[in-house]
């Protein structure tokens, strides 16, 4: 089985899918702790892009020596593939982190996923724009629908306090258009790319830029507990993985059909927290998010009669 036929394969893409929202689950919970053995406070902006920049460049680090393992040479991008692979790291890494650790800092964790998660409708939504192929029907918008409904139901308690500021819910909203812009100009500029090729180095460049940034501004991290180094190790892989299993995803499926999956986040980051960090996850508003995510994700990925003619 040739990698197309692999990551486009009806029962394995889902499943890869799966594996990938669920391993950024569980970074939210490690996150979490990592700050708290940095001893990073709230407003401490630039020490959270820092840690957010060594995140992903040691993911790419990672990503580029198993491709130079498995090609068995150094893997490194043509030069009419640098500006592409650039801008892909520049959305998808610098601009959506960068947005993201600050906005979150400002708003709750609720009011994020309930906004991130908008942006998995968008892209289902507009993806017809740029994709012939991905055709936009009504199993589709009401898949989003439901999936978002579901997360709304999860985040219920959590939606009606504070406000809108531009540092929180605006950086965060910010954060939603670069991801989904970067998801999108991801499978334009996948065909004929190695997806690893490209994992590698828009995690090097987008992280080596949001590193610089929180440098520059000040950050810093104690690294004088190791616990913190087996942590980032395990943040560097989660990113290795699930970005470059991601790209490869999108070179060979509809868009649509895998943005729709980032609705689970949520799902596997609250599933997540209660495993590592002991808070409670049984409830009647998980059980029935869980159920209209799930319903969300099979309506926008049935196939039509269209589909498979």
């Amino acid at each position: 089985m040739n990698a197309k036929k692999f990551f486009s394969n009806k029962i394995i893409a889902p499943l890869i899918a799966l594996l990938c929202v669920t391993l950024w689950g569980t970074a939210f919970p490690v996150i979490k702790k990592c700050y708290e053995i940095f001893s990073i406070p709230t407003s401490d902006y630039p020490s959270k892009v820092l840690f957010a920049g060594y995140r992903f460049f040691i993911a790419g680090v990672m990503v580029l020596i198993v491709a130079i393992i498995l090609q068995k040479k150094f893997v490194k991008p043509s030069r009419k593939d640098i500006l592409p692979i650039s801008i892909m790291g520049f959305l998808q890494i610098f601009l959506q982190y960068l947005f993201s650790y600050i906005g979150l800092s400002n708003t709750t964790g609720t009011k994020t996923s309930v906004i991130t998660s908008l942006g998995s409708f968008i892209g289902v939504l507009i993806s017809p724009i740029f994709f012939t192929s991905d055709k936009l029907n009504v199993k589709k918008i009401l898949g989003c629908i439901i999936g978002f409904i579901g997360v709304i139901v999860i985040n219920l308690d959590g939606l009606t306090t504070g406000g809108f500021t531009l540092l929180g819910e605006g950086f965060v909203v910010f954060s939603t258009i670069a991801a989904t812009g970067g998801n999108i100009y991801c499978k334009k500029i996948s065909k004929g790319r190695d997806p690893m090729t490209v994992s590698a180095y828009h995690l090097l460049i987008g992280g080596g830029g949001v590193f610089i940034v929180g440098g520059l501004f000040g950050g810093y991290l104690d690294f004088s507990n190791i616990t913190i180094y087996l942590l980032l190790i395990y943040l560097g892989i989660v990113s290795a993985a699930s970005f470059t299993l991601w790209t490869a995803l999108l070179k060979y499926n509809p868009v649509s059909k895998i943005l729709i999956f980032n609705l689970l986040i949520p799902i596997f980051g609250t599933i997540w927290s209660g495993i590592l960090l002991g808070e409670d996850i049984i409830n009647l508003y998980n059980i029935v998010s869980v159920v209209l995510i799930s319903i969300g994700i099979i309506l926008v990925n049935l196939r039509s009669k269209k589909d498979e003619n």
